[in-house]
């Protein structure tokens, strides 16, 4: 397991730049090598100016596909909902040829919606992850609450998105959410946090997987995530 190396950086700004290059590199990577390249992100409002600066890239729009890492279960049109964030900060990439994959539909309840979301998410081949990081040291949408947790951060989870209920989450405890088994797929990890609280967490995290959520993805089988960071 490889130490974590975090790129640090004065302003977030800066951040927000360096993380814009690292998504655009590794889907630039994946264009040459198999003509098609596909990024996983997270939501909530700490990425989006990172996205908004991968979006007014000169990328083969086309050729590339988002993909949520989780979803709040609720519809995009909703101010909470990730995929209304990520089509508002991608929208330069999308009007120029880029798709994004829901992950919500309007299904019965979770379980379906997490159904119909395994058909699309579970053939993905993601090139590159953005992950988040909570306060409390969740990722994705892998509560330490949530009555499933151990089966959404096993790696021997054959699926790759998995419903859960977090009665700490906020906005909604219903959520969409990749498995660990799912991430463990993605050709690199990203983790993009902010802030001296969350620079000692993950820290902690290194030292302890189990100590908080977030430290599953030092289990990653490439030795990630590469950590970027300010204050």
């Amino acid at each position: 397991m490889r130490r974590p190396n975090p790129a640090e950086f004065h302003t977030r700004d800066a951040l927000m730049e360096a993380a814009a290059d690292y998504i655009a590199e590794a889907l630039q990577a994946a264009l040459a090598k198999r003509g098609q390249a596909c990024a996983a992100l997270s939501g909530g409002s700490t990425p989006e100016p990172a996205y908004a600066l991968l979006a007014a890239r000169d990328l083969d729009w086309p050729r590339i596909r988002f993909a949520l890492v989780d979803e709040r279960f609720v519809p995009p049109e909703h101010e909470a909902s990730n995929e209304r964030m990520l089509r508002r900060a991608l929208a330069p990439a999308l009007a120029k040829g880029a798709t994004l994959i829901p992950m919500y539909s309007p299904a019965r309840d979770l379980a379906e919606a997490a159904d119909h979301a395994e058909a699309l998410y579970a053939p993905l081949k993601i090139d590159v992850a953005m992950m988040g990081m909570g306060e409390d040291g969740h990722t994705a949408s892998w509560f330490a609450d949530a009555a499933n947790f151990d089966e959404l951060v096993s790696e021997n989870n054959p699926r790759t998105v998995m419903a859960t209920h977090a009665p700490t989450a906020t906005e909604t405890p219903q959520r969409l959410t990749l498995s660990f088994s799912g991430l463990r797929r993605a050709g690199r990890v990203g983790l993009l946090i902010t802030g001296e609280a969350k620079h000692k967490l993950i820290g902690a995290a290194y030292m302890n997987v189990t100590s908080a959520p977030a430290g599953r993805l030092f289990l990653h089988p490439a030795g990630f995530p590469q950590v970027f960071w300010a204050p």
